[in-house]
């Protein structure tokens, strides 16, 4: 080990950037071929066939019928069958967007209180990540830290978490000269007094049990 500081730099001076020398990827593409060589008395004519093959076989696959599989229509390795879910409006935050599916049985429920409602709305206004409402958030900020000059972080988060959704609902209603998002004006609506409760949801091969 102590000579690699002295042969490396030299083999570097003498042909470029190592990664040039390496043979991995010739190494594997050589297996890739030899896997097509199943005569092995003519193994040249054997690669040729099975190239020619794989790329007919690749080729008229585009003609064939949107619902069958073929291998260029395959899922990915990383699929455990979840969908997007689409909306009507354009502009809808990411997190708002994630892959996944539904488990388990469902049930209507409703909100054990007011407080429950509001407190998990806030929760999902305040870590959706979306530029807009962290500008608001911002804004809201400043005001409560010009209202009280020396307030603690911990203070400002109180209020964040008590105000935060009636102030930034006025702040988009009535200012009529901006033209928000409509996923804006329906993200701050207060939650539905009666909601759909699922026991889990698999999202990139992990579940989330409630």
């Amino acid at each position: 080990m102590e000579h690699l500081a002295v042969h490396l730099p030299y083999e570097a001076l003498l042909r470029g950037p190592v990664h040039y020398g390496w043979m991995y990827q010739y190494e594997r593409a050589m297996k890739y071929l030899k896997g097509k060589a199943k005569n092995l008395a003519k193994v040249e004519g054997s690669i040729i066939a099975g190239s020619l093959t794989e790329e007919t076989s690749h080729f008229t696959s585009y003609y064939f019928a949107s619902k069958v599989r073929t291998r260029k229509r395959a899922p990915r390795r990383y699929d455990d069958g979840g969908v997007a879910p689409t909306y009507a409006v354009a502009g809808v935050p990411d997190i708002f967007s994630q892959i996944g599916r539904l488990g388990g049985k469902s049930k209507e429920v409703w909100w054990s209180s007011e407080e429950d409602a509001h407190s998990a709305h806030t929760y999902i206004l305040l870590n959706c990540e979306d530029p807009l409402i962290r500008y608001f958030e911002s804004i809201f900020v400043s005001q409560v830290e010009e209202t009280f000059p020396g307030i603690s972080t911990t203070d400002v988060d109180k209020r964040k978490d008590q105000h935060f959704i009636k102030w930034l609902k006025n702040q988009v209603d009535f200012d009529d000269d901006a033209d928000y998002p409509k996923w804006l004006h329906e993200v701050i609506q207060s939650p539905h007094v009666k909601v759909q409760q699922i026991r889990a949801f698999h999202l990139s091969f992990t579940s989330i049990s409630s």
